[in-house]
């Protein structure tokens, strides 16, 4: 719809709620007033403070390694079967882990002095072993233990609550006690072999405990209410609350050899408990099961049987380990012996070749059990190669990190892995692509039964080794032990690694050489870009300094891929600068303020390409524009990066592009209210605070293909308001990706100076690109003096208003911004407004525009939006004729064809001059336009009443008053005939001439005239339209 002219009336935030506005202003519009990140655990997503992860400003793909390894010491044997952690909080609250096992004789571990002694065979351990925020050693922060003096006590299993303590789960015989400081002992008693479940407080002292009769606790999960749900051979089921009350019990099904592990949804959406256990059909014929409960009351809703193919021989399935992803999505580990292994009665796709013992994951639908997606952890390159599958976490972005003990030749990414008796994490990310086998090596039997993944950058495995030789995690020695030792085994990123963009010298190479290579130094791949045609080959990866060096000297390209950030902050709504103080600078920069920004009404469809973050629509405030549609909001992920944004657990990892969307065309705070546009959002930010330039790169591509397909002749802009914080000019790739916007989509390119320095703009990247490439506008942020605002960078292409710039938040109240975001985004409402009016104008053609039409006031070009009620808008905002629009169509310039009439391009019946002056139609697609565009639409004896259509683009007001010139110069008239020889121009003797309406991309116009009924003569009218 195209409408008149608004005017936008600025109010103080301390306007009273009836404030009147001004009388003489039309249409007024009254200006409104003004982390947690979840953990992902094993068993389930927990929302307690103490589990809040701040996002590091790496939170992209990186290269992890074994850092750390501790065994347990002392005169004795120990395992570690579970454990937990949590991420550091800042240099704050160091890292932590929680591992849990068991221990015969004596345990002690790490440098802490304190030695344990178990009153008979084997008691349960818990340890809690902490990183040094400056030196970045593991040490033991404290322990505490489960004596048992009749018999075994064994900890399988610890969770974490939603406050942050700990329950533990595991067995006894007869009677066990839990010693505390200061505190008579917490006693337990049983009848034989009995579970337990414990409380202990993260600062380690024993709190509360229970016997659980009837049952061997195995596995325990915590929903994010805190209710605990257990497993184990006994029972199907239970489901405890916080205080350990039993709320219900599920008896184990016939047929069933054990129930192994729990997992439990999140949220309201997830009311679901998921158990995998072993059944048995037939001698050594062992199926693996997994049922889903409702929470609430234990019913059984559905069933899905693990099996493989009988022949030649039974196959056996075991359980591995299962989890629920953030979307819900079910993982489940197993491993098996079988051939054409079945979950639900459908073939896994990732299918060995090899009679030996593999490891799956599968990912299964949560509404009714199918398999969804599948993938081996590793392939077996010779016959009976076994691997085991023992436990898995899943991360909040979705990846998948399994515990895996493993003998034999594996292929996993194209890499050989060679075990003996080894541990291993293998990890896979949410769409199931294989992204790093990280094991141990040597000759020591080395098992993992247990992985926390408290972020993508920190990974804690734990198990047990025993050996006469030692063995190694990564460059990490584990020293020979007869007697098997507990382990616990610290995944973290090398010092030294960096993110690197790589190409092949040859360019015709297909990437995957490269992958490979990458894949062969151990390096990890993040994101690959394989457009041959646009001169755009590329992946990115990360690297240590060894491998970089050595895939250098192979002749292989590398650049930094360099971390980007966004170039807004959130600002004070209460103060520093007058309120709509930016709207209306971009109406009149030198002016005394008025409270008052007008802003043209447009009618042609444009494109905004938003390469941010993502945008919060949820409030409902963007409704309050009905030009603007939000059609799309794609995130642009790397490998490990999560399917969805974190906006569910950290809504203001959507701010950024939700207060930019808001300046550049928002309701109340928006510079091109009055333009339609169609939103595409690229998400670059989808884990985080920080980007990459590889990000970018894929975002810019992806856009000109969605320009390409969807918007190849409309005028498009992309705002792009993040830069690296470091210098460097922008790599080729960007540029090729760049200079195909440019040159074959016809999009103008919008990019902010950047914030953090004074350094000139064209030193870092992308705002450099404004300097070697007319088409990208580098704007710079400037404050109500007109003078450029302090830490932002110098020498943009253009300015527009960055300090405290009124913008609405993802609840659609207001805040405000400031940095070189907040002037893009002005800028880009500004262009769009341009382009609007001048759909035909070249990215170049647009920069000029916008630079000739710009303000220059304190020693800098402001971006101008003119006033359209002022005489002189019309002339500021045209830049456009027959002859551009016709080479934008790639028609001929004149419009006239060989044999001297007009040319018609799509053959619909209308020249493309009438479809240019009358229509505002798109001339190469044929449409079904109007039979005839003048028509009488009244009449009577004494009058009648025509109505024709004139393209949207040309209409202004004033020209229907004298001199009747339209947008782009050229001069209307009507003219009548009473013999079709002789025309007499009319224009100024017929009455009403006005708007009447609109029809798609034209307006109508309207127009009367008098009869006398007393004169018998034929009277003939037409439009013309005059260059």
């Amino acid at each position: 719809m195209w409408r008149e002219n608004h005017y936008l009336i600025l109010l103080t935030l301390n306007s009273s709620s009836d404030s009147t506005f001004f009388e003489s202003q039309q249409f007024p519009l009254r200006l409104e007033p003004s982390h947690q990140m979840i953990a992902a655990l094993r068993r389930t997503f927990m929302t307690a403070m103490t589990l809040v992860v701040f996002t590091s400003s790496c939170a992209y793909g990186q290269l992890i390694r074994y850092q750390a390894a501790i065994r347990s010491l002392a005169d004795g044997a120990a395992t570690f079967r579970s454990v937990e952690a949590l991420p550091a909080l800042g240099r704050d609250v160091a890292a932590r882990a929680f591992a849990a096992g068991s221990y015969s004789r004596q345990f002690r571990i790490g440098t802490d002095a304190r030695t344990v002694v178990s009153r008979n065979a084997e008691d349960g351990i818990i340890v809690a072993i902490e990183q040094d925020t400056d030196t970045k050693i593991w040490e033991t922060a404290w322990l505490l233990t489960v004596d048992c003096a009749g018999g075994d006590a064994i900890i399988n299993d610890v969770a974490i609550r939603p406050d942050g303590r700990l329950v533990v789960g595991g067995t006894f015989f007869n009677t066990a006690s839990l010693e505390r400081n200061q505190q008579q002992p917490i006693s337990l008693t049983g009848n034989g072999r009995t579970s337990f479940l414990a409380l202990a407080d993260p600062t380690g002292e024993w709190l509360a405990a229970r016997s659980v009769p009837g049952m061997e606790i195995r596995s325990i999960a915590i929903d994010n209410e805190g209710a605990i749900f257990v497993t184990g051979p006994g029972v199907l089921a239970r489901r405890y609350s916080p205080g350990f009350q039993q709320i219900w019990n599920v008896p184990q099904p016939a047929n069933t050899l054990q129930a192994e592990h729990i997992a439990a949804g999140n949220d309201r959406s997830q009311p679901f408990v998921y158990v995998q256990g072993t059944t048995s059909q037939a001698d050594n014929d062992q199926d693996v099961f997994v049922i889903q409960l409702g929470k609430e009351a234990g019913n059984r809703l559905w069933n899905t049987e693990i099996t493989s193919n009988d022949t030649p021989f039974p196959g056996q399935e075991r359980t591995g380990g299962i989890g629920v992803g953030p979307r819900g999505i079910l993982r489940v580990a197993v491993s098996s012996d079988g051939f054409d292994l079945s979950s639900g009665g459908v073939f896994v796709q990732d299918a060995p070749s090899q009679p030996s013992r593999h490891g799956y994951l599968l990912f299964l639908d949560p509404n009714d059990g199918k398999l969804l997606n599948d993938r081996l952890l590793g392939v077996s390159t010779e016959q009976r190669g076994v691997m085991e599958t023992y436990n898995l976490d899943i991360d909040y972005a979705g990846n998948t990190y399994v515990a895996i003990g493993f003998t034999g030749s594996f292929s996993f990414r194209g890499v050989i892995q060679q075990g003996r008796e080894d541990a291993a994490v293998v990890v896979v990310d949410s769409l199931g692509i294989p992204m790093r086998f990280l094991d141990s090596d040597g000759d020591a039997n080395a098992a993992g039964f247990d992985v926390a993944a408290p972020g993508r950058d920190l990974q804690i495995l734990v198990g047990g080794v025993v050996g006469t030789t030692g063995e190694l995690f990564g460059l990490r020695p584990v020293a020979p032990s007869v007697d098997r030792k507990a382990y616990l085994a610290v995944l973290d990123p090398p010092e030294d690694q960096q993110s690197y963009l790589l190409s092949l010298p040859d360019p015709d190479q297909e990437l995957e050489v490269l992958v490979q290579s990458i894949n062969q130094l151990e390096g990890e791949v993040y994101r690959v870009i394989d457009n041959p045609d646009r001169n755009l080959r590329l992946v990115s990866a990360d690297l240590t300094t060894e491998q970089a060096g050595e895939l250098a000297q192979a002749g292989i390209s590398l650049e930094l891929d360099r971390v980007l950030v966004p170039d807004g902050q959130v600002g004070n709504p209460a103060g520093g600068a007058p309120a709509g103080w930016a709207l209306q600078t971009l109406n009149n920069a030198f002016g005394p303020a008025t409270g008052i920004y007008c802003y043209p009404e447009t009618c042609r469809q444009t494109a905004l390409y938003l390469i941010d973050t993502g945008i919060d629509t949820s409030s409902g405030f963007f409704d309050g524009n009905p030009g603007l549609e939000i059609s799309e909001s794609i995130v642009v992920r790397g490998i490990g990066d999560p399917l969805d944004p974190l906006s569910g657990y950290d809504p203001t990892i959507f701010e950024h592009g939700t207060e930019m969307l808001s300046m550049i065309a928002g309701p109340d705070y928006g510079a091109a209210q009055g333009t339609p546009i169609k939103v595409v959002n690229y998400n670059i930010y989808p884990d985080g605070n920080t980007t990459t330039i590889s990000a970018l790169i894929e975002a810019v591509s992806r856009a000109n293909t969605h320009k390409s397909v969807n918007h190849l002749y409309d005028p498009a802009a992309f705002c792009i308001a993040s830069s690296s914080a470091t210098p460097g000019a922008s790599p080729a790739g960007l540029e090729s990706a760049i200079d195909y916007t440019l040159s074959s989509v016809y999009a103008t390119v919008l990019v902010s100076a950047g914030n953090g320095s004074s350094d000139s703009a064209a030193n870092y990247t992308p705002s450099d690109l404004g300097v070697t490439r007319k088409g990208v506008i580098c704007v710079g942020a400037t404050n109500p003096a007109n003078n450029r605002v302090p830490n932002t960078r110098s020498d943009p292409d253009l300015s527009a208003p960055g300090l405290n710039v009124e913008a609405a938040d993802i609840n659609g109240n207001l805040t405000t911004m400031t940095g070189t975001s907040a002037s893009t985004a002005l800028a880009t409402g500004a262009a769009l407004i341009y382009l609007s009016l001048n759909p035909v104008l070249t990215p170049s053609d647009a920069e000029t525009a916008l630079e000739l039409s710009g303000q220059i006031a304190g020693g800098n070009r402001i971006v101008f939006v003119p006033d359209p009620s002022t005489p002189a808008a019309a002339e500021a905002l045209n830049y456009m004729d027959y002859t551009s629009w016709a080479t934008w169509y790639d028609l001929d310039p004149d419009g006239v064809g060989p044999n001297g009439s007009d040319t018609d391009w799509d053959g619909d019946g209308w020249s493309d001059k009438e479809e240019y002056f009358f229509f505002g139609s798109h001339p190469r697609a044929p449409g079904m336009p109007r039979t005839q565009n003048l028509t009488m639409v009244a009449s009577s004896q004494s009058s009648a009443s025509f109505e024709f259509s004139l393209s949207c683009l040309l209409y202004q007001e004033s020209a229907l008053t004298f001199p009747f010139r339209l947008r782009d110069g050229s001069r209307l008239s009507i003219r009548r005939s009473s013999d079709l020889q002789t025309w007499i121009d009319c224009t100024n003797e017929v009455q009403n001439l006005q708007k009447t309406g609109e029809e798609g991309t034209a307006v109508m116009i309207g127009f009367d005239v008098n009869i006398d009924p007393g004169v018998k003569a034929r009277c003939l009218y037409q439009i013309l339209v005059h260059p």
